[in-house]
């Protein structure tokens, strides 16, 4: 493709960007992703909701709650346990501080849930066996039985349980009418029924993120920190995942450009394993790419990074960047694991969870005219598509990078914050491949085909 077409699917450093009208739905898919018969590339940005950053309700609100008649908020988990370092935990926190800094109880160790206080949490895991819709569709139940009047449902597996529910709340008699479901990742997708879809009743509402943000973040740090090899090892290729690896190199070539540095300066290795976990084949291209020079490795989709760990195994002074969660504080990685994870790029679910449990109460218990029915698209205006750092998640020793500091990084998040820089939502993986992951020649993207 000519620099030309390739510089206008780049991110706009400069008044020069064009932005062409979003092509794509609310849900986080094209819906008209570019012209496969020429190869050219749509640029648009999916239409992003601030939905602020309020995570503590009025008190006038708060008020209508005692602890002898408390708000009770539930959640299942997505498949995985509870501590799973991702979507599952990362929103449980969200529950349980939402619960303790605004209704006064406190955290039973042994439950990990919040039992006191005028807002109670709990939470079901579905036995062994029983991650299928129905088994969700239960442990959903369960946990509206205990008295949940939100429940909500980490992660796009959710989906098709979401359209059985939407489906049975037609009954006059629904156990559902009075429950509100926030979902985390999900669109309005039967993925049961051919993916056909649905549409969700007042009830329910779904965040999704605009991940391109995130990984932007992660490529500009890298190659402002001085990395020139770098490498994308992503799960499978679904639009969610497609974006984090096309904003990475977006990202780059941003931080190319404003470094002045040479055509070609940056490689970026790209490759699908296929599935969320590790493989034999993703370990073997990791290994090779540390071997060969490759300086960090951003792992993105599920338990893939796995496969980056085993790499560094016999490559202890490279570097990996994280993906959805601040991953350098899992406390399950090695040492030298943590070490040299240099930054994640996250999605926020905790604070997403936290302020959109404040909205629900703010607005007298119910989804105000924004989430009602909807899916909702956040980002860096609120905080959700972000780096770690020490001021944000407490996590003293989360900021990876020397040369590029917490400063220059608030710098560019304040671009991603009113508009300067405008990342390219496109997630056709065919095209961007094609088309350099929209690059100019300072980047050169090695997409690695499955």
């Amino acid at each position: 493709m000519k620099n030309s077409l390739r510089k206008l699917s780049l991110v706009a450093m400069s008044a020069l960007f064009a932005l062409v009208g979003c092509k794509g739905g609310n849900d986080g898919t094209d819906k008209k992703g570019g012209n496969d018969n020429t190869g050219e590339m749509e640029v648009f940005e999916l239409p992003e909701t601030d939905i602020g950053t309020k995570t503590k309700p009025t008190s006038d609100k708060l008020s209508s709650f005692t602890e002898a008649a408390p708000l009770k908020l539930g959640l299942v988990t997505d498949s995985g346990t509870l501590n799973d370092h991702s979507f599952n935990e990362s929103a449980w926190d969200g529950i349980n501080e939402f619960a303790v800094e605004n209704g006064g109880g406190t955290i039973n160790t042994s439950s990990n849930s919040v039992e006191t206080g005028k807002i109670q949490t709990h939470y079901v895991q579905p036995a062994a066996g029983q991650y299928t819709t129905a088994g969700r569709k239960a442990a959903i139940d369960s946990v509206i039985s205990w008295g949940a009047k939100v429940v909500v449902l980490p992660g796009y597996l959710f989906e098709s349980v979401l359209a059985r529910i939407a489906e049975d709340e037609a009954n006059a008699n629904s156990k559902y009418k009075d429950v509100y479901f926030l979902a985390l990742d999900c669109t309005k997708s039967d993925d049961d029924n051919n993916y056909a879809q649905f549409e969700y009743t007042k009830n329910m509402t779904s965040i999704i993120y605009r991940e391109e943000q995130s990984g932007f973040l992660a490529g500009y740090a890298a190659v402002k920190e001085g990395y020139k090899k770098l490498g994308f090892l992503g799960g499978m290729a679904v639009p969610a995942v497609i974006r984090y690896g096309s904003g990475y190199c977006q990202g780059a070539d941003a931080a190319a450009k404003e470094l002045n540095l040479g055509e070609g300066a940056i490689e970026i290795n790209h490759y699908y394993a296929g599935q969320f976990a590790a493989t034999d084949t993703a370990t073997s291209y990791c290994t090779n790419w540390y071997n060969n020079g490759t300086e960090v490795i951003f792992g993105c989709g599920g338990a893939v990074y796995n496969s980056i760990l085993a790499a560094l195994a016999t490559n202890k002074s490279k570097k990996w960047i994280g993906v959805d969660v601040n991953q350098h504080a899992d406390t399950s990685l090695k040492d030298y694991e943590r070490d040299n994870c240099i930054t994640s790029a996250m999605k926020n679910l905790k604070a997403t969870t936290k302020i959109l449990l404040s909205t629900y109460v703010d607005n007298g218990q119910k989804w105000n005219n924004d989430l009602a029915g909807n899916v909702v698209t956040v980002g860096a205006k609120s905080d959700n598509c972000v780096l770690p750092t020490p001021d944000t998640t407490g996590d003293q020793t989360c900021w990876g990078f020397k040369k590029f500091t917490t400063a220059d990084y608030n710098t560019v998040l304040g671009k991603l914050k009113n508009g300067t820089i405008k990342v390219n939502s496109f997630s056709k993986d065919d095209v961007l491949a094609a088309n350099n992951y929209g690059c100019d020649n300072l980047v050169k993207v090695h997409h690695i085909e499955a």
